[in-house]
């Protein structure tokens, strides 16, 4: 039996092809497929993943069971439709079963494998996702950065770039942010990061997200500016998982709580997160953070989920030792 798994997020797209045992068949990558971004781009680059992982294996998508994909960017109702509107016009056969998630109920099955709990996702955005053992779900976070995504690397790359400029004007306290900002990018004059942020990456959330790796660099190197940064950082993140376990009615129950994401990369960040969270989940199990192609284990458990296949964990196990061994 053929199982295809996709995780589309807003920077690429992931697809692992694999069979009921939880043995790893194939991976194939692509470009972006948040929903935001435009249906023919999106349509594309999950087809591409999906055809160039079968094919690897020599395989159809005519011997494919379950197509589980998970997309960014489905927030709303109608970004639901949309998304369902994009994956209906793939040439799956109407035969195979399709279930099509936001990427954040993705990465709580990757994080639970279903059990209740509650997911933390912080990449170029935030949101925290969870359900109860009723089957009720819940979030917080996840409105997009002029709303917030507190915690997420845009978030921090934002607060880092506000504090340097404080700093540059005398309006804010000292910090080698500024430096190490005007040393990445080759800098003889300050002001030139405006340059940088609103010309060369357009503005684009994507692009300055990925300057938080320098904030924890200049944090590590014991810049109380950036670790202030990233300890609030931490901190919001483990506010959005408490509402969505308050929602739930979970914050006196054994349920589990797991992270997934680069930010969670940064030490001081992650330490952050988890230390105020074990205070007020005291019943919670905590999972190490997923980072890089885990979260598609996510989509992965919802296969098994849908053929109602026992004994998922150890199948999953299996399929998560594949993925390690192709990514050595």
């Amino acid at each position: 039996m053929v199982l295809v798994a996709v995780d589309g997020g807003k920077t690429k797209t992931t697809c692992i092809v694999f069979d009921e045992d939880g043995e790893l068949l194939s991976t194939a990558s692509a470009g972006p497929s948040g929903v935001m971004l435009a249906s023919d781009l999106v349509r594309r680059n999950v087809w591409s993943s999906i055809i160039d992982a079968l094919s690897k294996v020599d395989l159809t998508v005519d011997s494919v069971e379950v197509f589980s994909i998970g997309l960014a960017d489905i927030d709303t109702r109608k970004d639901l439709e949309r998304a369902w509107v994009i994956v209906k016009n793939l040439p799956i056969p109407s035969k195979a079963d399709v279930v099509v998630e936001h990427d954040a109920v993705t990465a709580y099955y990757a994080v639970t494998y279903g059990d209740p709990g509650v997911a933390v996702i912080a990449g170029t955005g935030s949101i925290a996702f969870g359900m109860n053992s009723r089957g009720e779900r819940a979030r917080a976070g996840g409105w997009g950065w002029v709303f917030g995504d507190e915690g997420s690397g845009y978030w921090i790359a934002r607060e880092a770039l506000q504090a340097a400029a404080k700093a540059c004007d005398g309006r804010g306290v000292e910090t080698k942010l500024l430096d190490a900002f005007m040393k990445r990018f080759r800098l003889v004059e300050p002001i030139d990061l405006m340059e940088i942020v609103y010309r060369v990456m357009g503005g684009d959330s994507t692009r300055i997200a990925e300057l938080a790796v320098l904030v924890d660099e200049v944090a590590e190197a014991g810049d109380e500016v950036a670790i202030d940064i990233l300890d609030r950082g931490g901190a919001e993140l483990a506010s959005a998982c408490y509402a969505v376990a308050s929602k739930l009615d979970m914050v006196e129950e054994p349920i589990v709580v797991g992270a997934v994401g680069s930010v969670f990369k940064s030490r001081i960040l992650r330490d952050s997160f988890y230390s105020r969270l074990e205070r007020k989940l005291k019943r919670a199990r905590f999972e190490k953070p997923l980072i890089g192609y885990q979260p598609v284990i996510g989509s992965a458990v919802i296969c098994f989920r849908r053929l109602n296949l026992r004994d998922i964990r150890s199948r999953v196990e299996k399929l998560r030792r594949g993925l390690e061994e192709l990514s050595r």
